[in-house]
């Protein structure tokens, strides 16, 4: 325990533990920046090997990103509307209307910064296009924007969790996650995730964080119909906050039944004219994409099919969607059920947790930057750093063996499965349901014991 502080000690203004909060983020976000300034060289030529498979230098040395390859394969090198082949010159890239905003507005910033002549693009073959340097440049730089405004983004969602945090002292009634002894400092193990470190770059996954975050923080104010806007853009921009947004209309159903009808309401509605606006500009695509991802493929990665296909055992397509279709139909009935039935909102956020483990783990591929999709909910729910850090083990591990196997790292030359891999997939797999269990066993228990603040924080002030 730490000793009380003494009577010449001063608190430190300005180091307060929102500051301190925001500075660690800061710290690991620019770590994850650094480790992956060797795949920028060379106008990112690791990026774009194609030995011995395609990005292959890029999956080996542990710096993939699905970011370089959008800028020059899509046409926004061009100045190409994502969901436009501009008369068959580019394949169509079925996103969702507002990952198509945030891509295109991405690469217009590096095109006016650079100067990038489109008109002359547009005249060449794409594939010249493709190879010319200065577009790999542009490339490098377009991964770069999209980190730092994704670590922008989670910067401003950790001060908006923060400050609802602390308001939801005095309106515990709306508050969707557990009572914490310093609401502030829980939210550490998300500030200082080696998940967002090694994720960080590699995909849009932490614009959909953020949102989830600025809606729960919202709800807990009290505005419930612009929680539902914020949770549905969300889940336009990445499916999974709808796990979300019904986990948290199931807990606020039975007492906070206005509240649950006006974020179901408005939530509906923009995810009405949303879809239909991505339907309607990507020919259906958009929708239909994730679903195919989710319930078909073939080449999924990190999944329990992944798994099955390695050792030898090919299911049918029909079997996998059904066991897919029914066991997530299961888990989405029996958690909204028990989540009504208990009325706990402060319980949203481990409900939301264990619904969206179900999915992803019976899902047909596990892709890398899904742990940062868990990670918030899991962080809330649970604010244990040692329970989170070995999940984060498991997760960590299973990116870096993923990377590994599809740059043929660690296949084994005579065709035999792929150990580290299914090592990697099977630890995924209990680590994730051992956290729903440490979860559930600590919500029976009354809950997170009080953490001893350290002392240093004890100095710093509040």
């Amino acid at each position: 325990m730490a000793e009380p502080a003494g009577g010449r000690v001063r608190p430190n203004r300005w180091w307060t533990p929102l500051r301190i909060l925001l500075a660690t983020a800061v710290l690991v976000g620019t770590l994850g920046l650094v480790t992956k300034t060797p795949c920028a060289v060379a106008d990112g030529e690791r990026w774009f090997s194609t030995s011995p498979v395609p990005a292959g230098a890029s999956y080996s040395r542990l710096c993939a990103s699905e970011l370089p390859g959008e800028y020059v394969t899509t046409g926004l090198a061009e100045g190409v509307l994502p969901w436009s082949d501009d008369g068959g010159r580019w394949p169509v890239n079925a996103v969702t209307v507002p990952v198509g905003i945030l891509q295109y507005g991405a690469a217009s910033l590096v095109q006016a910064v650079t100067g990038a002549d489109r008109a002359d693009r547009g005249g060449r073959d794409p594939d010249t296009v493709r190879q010319e340097p200065e577009v790999r440049r542009e490339a490098v730089a377009y991964t770069g924007v999209v980190a730092l405004g994704s670590l922008l983004a989670l910067l401003l969602a950790l001060v908006a969790l923060a400050r609802a945090a602390r308001r939801s002292r005095v309106h515990d009634a709306l508050r969707p996650w557990p009572t914490w002894s310093d609401p502030t400092l829980s939210l550490m193990p998300l500030a200082a995730s080696p998940v967002v470190a090694l994720l960080l770059g590699v995909g849009w996954d932490l614009v959909g964080v953020a949102l989830v975050a600025f809606g729960l923080a919202v709800w807990t104010s009290g505005r419930a119909r612009t929680a539902g806007v914020i949770l549905a853009v969300a889940t336009l921009t990445a499916w999974w906050p709808i796990v979300v947004l019904v986990a948290l209309a199931a807990t606020a159903l039975v007492r906070h039944a206005p509240a649950a009808g006006r974020l179901i309401g408005v939530a509906a509605v923009t995810l009405a004219v949303g879809g239909l606006a991505s339907y309607v500009a990507s020919s259906g695509d958009a929708l239909t994409e994730v679903v195919r991802r989710w319930l078909y493929r073939d080449d999924g990665v990190g999944s329990i099919w992944a798994v099955l296909r390695e050792l030898g055992a090919e299911p049918s397509t029909v079997a996998v969607a059904a066991v897919v279709i029914g066991v997530s139909a299961f888990a989405t009935s029996l958690m909204f059920l028990y989540a009504a039935r208990s009325g706990d909102v402060d319980q949203t956020a481990r409900y939301a947790f264990g619904l969206l483990a179900a999915l992803l783990l019976v899902g047909t591929t596990y892709a890398p930057g899904y742990a940062l999709w868990l990670l918030p909910l899991a962080v809330l729910a649970h604010p244990v750093w040692r329970d989170l850090l070995w999940w984060q083990a498991a997760e960590v591990f299973l990116v870096v063996a993923t990377w590994w196997h599809l740059g043929d790292s660690t296949k084994a030359v005579d065709g035999s499965p792929d150990l580290v891999y299914v090592a990697a997939i099977v630890l995924h797999v209990v680590a994730t349901v051992w956290l729903v269990a440490r979860m559930q066993i600590t919500a029976a228990g009354g809950g997170v014991a009080a953490a001893q603040e350290p002392d240093v924080l004890d100095q710093l002030g509040r």
